[in-house]
């Protein structure tokens, strides 16, 4: 069974690992369940997804060249909050390659949508999504060099392929900062500890720990907050708003929150330690 390329953005992981084919028993298994025609080996198109959904077409409604030859193409303006450079968004997306319109990959066919940061994801998209607001539909025509360059990706993907997405925004991590910290800033991966209040969508408080008794979160605890943390300073405190598909705990973290429903988390960051290596400035 192929991988999607939404594993591929949401790990981070090289390009020589992203492979749409999958491991070899997989693929055996999934050729076994394809129903065959009368003659022998020439199976039958596989049987369409039932939880799909179509892919928004439209008029453009709004245009812009970036340098470097990214295209934008606005279908639709949202109307909700706005996306900036490095947030996280859950989003539909479906690629095809610009010669041709080969599908490569789709959400849209999945019929799910995938929740990921932009600063794991390919130059195209860290540059093409800032800007879009919740609701809002945006085509992507992006250059080799922004994408998977020389190299290419999996076998679906060849080298120096220039590539088109169309991308649905269903929803994004707010992040509001009420107070900038003066200390180290997160990056990736870390350990924080915080103080900090988590509400529901109706405002009822469900976790609290303050000062004197600090919460401290391990890496992949919670989806959102790995996201949260991102260049927030010790002693700053921020508030974010958490779409529900962000709200999914690692079950061998032993959460209690509630999964799956949005949630609003106020946190001031008392004390952090980063684990990979600091960014070159």
């Amino acid at each position: 069974m192929r991988k999607p390329l939404s594993l591929m953005l949401v790990a981070g992981l090289s390009l020589a690992s992203f492979a749409f084919a999958g491991d070899p028993q997989s693929a055996q298994k999934a050729g076994q369940d394809q129903p065959t025609s009368k003659a022998e080996g020439d199976a039958l198109p596989p049987r369409p997804n039932p939880n799909a959904i179509p892919v928004p077409t439209g008029e453009v409604v709004n245009k812009q060249e970036l340098e470097g030859g990214l295209i934008i193409e606005d279908l639709k303006i949202g109307d909700g909050y706005e996306v900036k450079a490095g947030g996280a968004v859950v989003a539909h997306y479906h690629g095809t390659l610009k010669e041709g319109g080969k599908v490569f990959d789709s959400s849209f066919e999945r019929g799910e949508p995938v929740s990921f940061p932009l600063n794991g994801v390919i130059e195209g998209w860290q540059k093409g999504v800032p800007g879009m607001k919740i609701g809002g539909i945006r085509k992507l025509t992006i250059p080799a060099k922004m994408g998977y360059g020389e190299r290419g990706a999996g076998a679906t993907i060849p080298p120096n392929s220039d590539l088109v997405f169309t991308i649905q925004l269903v929803d994004a991590l707010q992040i509001i900062d009420e107070k900038e910290g003066t200390g180290e800033a997160a990056e990736g991966q870390c350990v924080a500890v915080t103080s900090h209040v988590i509400k529901d969508a109706e405002g009822k408080e469900i976790e609290k720990h303050d000062a004197a008794n600090p919460y401290i979160w391990i890496p992949g605890e919670l989806q959102a907050m790995q996201f949260g943390f991102e260049g927030m300073k010790v002693g700053g405190k921020r508030k974010l708003i958490v779409p529900k598909q962000m709200n999914q705990a690692n079950p061998q973290a032993g959460r209690t929150l509630p999964g799956n429903v949005p949630i609003t988390v106020e946190m001031e960051l008392i004390a952090l330690r980063n684990l990979g290596p600091k960014k070159a400035k």
